[in-house]
């Protein structure tokens, strides 16, 4: 009898502990975030579209601090990331974004983003896919027509914004430059050639309503001879 009510509780114990061993830790618990398709998106286009673009740094952060001080540099991001359970944003940028002097010579292109928010529960795959860093500068660039350097021998285009000034002169490779995205934003641009004969000729104009994260096109037009602007 007494052998029996020892083997009845010896397994009532080993039940209990079972028991104990399954219910999960809250502060213990994990989950998985997976990251698919983040990419850097200029205006209405986007640009590159791989697991996680390959000049983008990533950082997960919980209750204003990076989770573990882990920063994830442009190639290494991995796919999934065990994390505990809890709410987490996500912030992801590119190295301009961290630049001393983001706007030298012609400037970089800045991307930012800490928009997006998500929970990891426990046990589960929590999914961000399709995610877009958006520019939060804007840039101009020139466009010439085929013919324009058999009218003109020399030209200078000029573009002002703020107290930011940027020059392009023929034999130049003609690359975007980046300026400063504020409220109210407008640049301005001066187009100065010298034809076959010596002769000076100028267009310029101001361009207001300048929106974050769009390359402007500046481009002169052969048949009327003026200058327009598109995005």
């Amino acid at each position: 009898m007494k052998q029996t009510i020892l083997y009845l509780l010896l397994g009532i114990f080993l039940l209990t502990s079972c028991q104990q061993e399954e219910i999960p830790n809250a502060e213990t618990a994990m989950g998985t975030l997976s990251l698919n398709g983040i990419s850097v998106q200029v205006a209405n286009e986007t640009v590159s579209s791989r697991a996680v673009d390959a000049d983008l740094y990533v950082e997960i952060w919980q209750n204003g601090a990076i989770y573990n001080n882990q920063v994830y540099a442009p190639g290494q991001v991995p796919n999934k990331i065990e994390l505990p359970v809890g709410n987490y944003q996500l912030r992801t940028y590119n190295a301009a974004y961290q630049s001393e002097n983001p706007y030298e010579g012609k400037g970089q292109a800045i991307f930012f983003s800490d928009a997006t928010s998500f929970e990891v529960k426990a046990g589960e795959v929590t999914r961000l896919e399709e995610i877009k860093v958006p520019m939060i500068n804007f840039g101009v660039t020139l466009n010439l027509p085929e013919e324009f350097d058999a009218l003109f021998k020399a030209y200078t285009f000029t573009v002002i914004s703020g107290e930011r000034t940027v020059e392009w002169k023929n034999g130049e490779a003609i690359e975007p430059a980046y300026f400063s995205s504020d409220t109210d934003v407008t640049f301005s641009y001066r187009l100065e050639a010298t034809n076959m004969d010596g002769e000076v000729f100028f267009q310029e104009d101001t361009y207001a309503g300048v929106v974050a994260g769009t390359v402007y096109t500046v481009t002169y037009e052969m048949e009327t001879q003026l200058l327009s602007v598109a995005q």
